[in-house]
Formats: structure tokens, sequence, C-alpha cells
């Protein structure tokens, strides 16, 4: 049975019995190194924000999700519930991702649909860095650590080395 079929079919079934369509709800961190940041328990971030970002807030409120969602569905089918918890965990990235440049945790993309059909999208606070903007904004907020006398952090084989700022004792440069 070719595919178009099956779903002219399951679409009948489901206006035939009553049966709504699925209620799909989502929140995507769309940088390019979300992903990364996300993973990496032992990354440290100095200035807030950790990694599974988006797991946590999902785990630690998805009773009270379900429980509305529960409480709605028979008013309109759970959307606007739905559509609730995607802002919730969208607000959620924004308390709990890495701060270090702002972008990552101002990412949040909610997004509902039922079935193949969108019902709510709003798009991320801050767009999708091109690798050019990641660069030019790595190497300024470089310089700028540096210049304040600020540690700066980079990775080497996986592992963060601290560079100590230049009012930092350091036993290779004797007292400052």
């Amino acid at each position: 049975m070719p595919t178009g079929d099956l779903h002219e079919r399951l679409a009948k079934l489901r206006h035939d019995t009553g049966m709504p369509e699925t209620i799909h709800g989502s929140v995507t961190v769309d940088q390019i190194y979300a992903h990364y940041q996300h993973e990496h328990m032992e990354f440290h971030h100095p200035r807030g924000g950790r990694a599974k970002y988006l797991q946590i807030p999902l785990l630690r409120h998805f009773h009270d999700s379900l429980a509305s969602y529960a409480r709605d569905v028979l008013h309109d089918g759970g959307i606007r519930t739905i559509w609730r918890s995607m802002e919730h965990l969208s607000d959620q990235v924004e308390l709990e991702a890495p701060r270090e440049w702002g972008d990552l945790m101002r990412s949040g993309h909610p997004q509902v649909s039922v079935g193949q059909v969108s019902r709510y999208d709003r798009p991320p606070k801050v767009h999708r860095l091109t690798e050019t903007e990641l660069r030019l904004k790595s190497r300024a907020i470089l310089r700028e650590r540096l210049a304040a006398g600020l540690t700066v952090y980079f990775m080497k084989h996986g592992k963060v080395i601290r560079i100590p700022g230049k009012n930092e004792p350091h036993p290779k440069r004797g007292r400052l």
C-alpha cells in the first residue's frame, strides 16, 4: 500500500471515530555549539549555567505539564497547554543554559503542531550564529577578558586549561 493511501486512510479513520490528531510540542536550541554544551557534564561554566540545560528542566517539570494537559485536553484538545509548556521550557533554557555569550540561552525555539499543521511557532530570540560571527565574537571576548585581567579558559585535547589573568599570582611570573 502506498504511503499516501495510508495517511488518507488514517485521516479518514480519525475523522470517522473522532480520534484527534497527534499534538507535538518541541523546543529547539539551534546554535552550532548547543549539543556540545548540552552533553558535556565536565565543562566548567564560570558565568553560570550548566550542561543538560534542556533535559533537566524537562524532567523537573513534566509532571506539571502532564497534569495541565489532562485538565485542559477536553476543553481545547490540549493545544494551549502544550503551547504554554513549550514556552515554559524555552524560558527554562534561558535560566539554565551556559551564559558565556548569552546566545545559547536565548536560542530556545518553541513549536507546536497538530498532525502536520503548525499551530504555534515562535522564532528564537537570537538567530543561529554563523561560523564567522562565532569566530569574531570569540576573538572579541578573548581580547576583552585579557584586557580586563580576567581568567581565560582554553580547551586542549578535551581538557580545560586555566590561564591566570594579569592580576592573579602565578608561580612562573612571581608576585605582581
